[in-house]
């Protein structure tokens, strides 16, 4: 072979060697998407609504869920208890629309589509005020 075939040969195997190294460098760079959480109703054991279309659940011990409801569920900051359910009896609830929140009150119960479900990092629970703490 020649020393001019040998170069070349040299040339491209660098040429590889680099574009591989930039593409490894550039998945590593770009933002990993975030694993979806999503929040088992039966672990549910607290609440509290601040308003109408707002609620924080308590699930398990040290996790605190906002929902947001798509119009104000009248009655929700007074009453004792809601239900939450899944669309499809799931017991997990991981997108706003696999949710529905209901509340009785005299005659029917009241449903009120959920529009955000978020699951609060500590940062936001130790901003969150106690008066709305579940």
């Amino acid at each position: 072979m020649s020393s001019n075939a040998n170069s070349v040969r040299f040339g491209l195997a660098a040429l590889a060697l680099a574009a591989s190294a930039l593409a490894a460098a550039t998945a590593a760079a770009q933002p990993q998407p975030r694993q979806q959480e999503c929040l088992f109703v039966r672990n549910i054991n607290g609440f509290n609504a601040p308003n109408d279309h707002t609620i924080y659940v308590r699930s398990s011990v040290s996790d605190i869920w906002r929902i947001d409801l798509m119009t104000d569920c009248v009655g929700l900051s007074f009453k004792q208890g809601f239900r939450l359910r899944s669309a499809g009896g799931d017991p997990w609830i991981c997108e706003p629309i696999q949710a529905e929140v209901s509340i009785r009150d005299i005659g029917m119960p009241q449903r009120c589509p959920v529009s955000g479900l978020h699951k609060l990092t500590p940062d936001e629970i130790a901003a969150l005020p106690r008066r709305d703490r579940p």
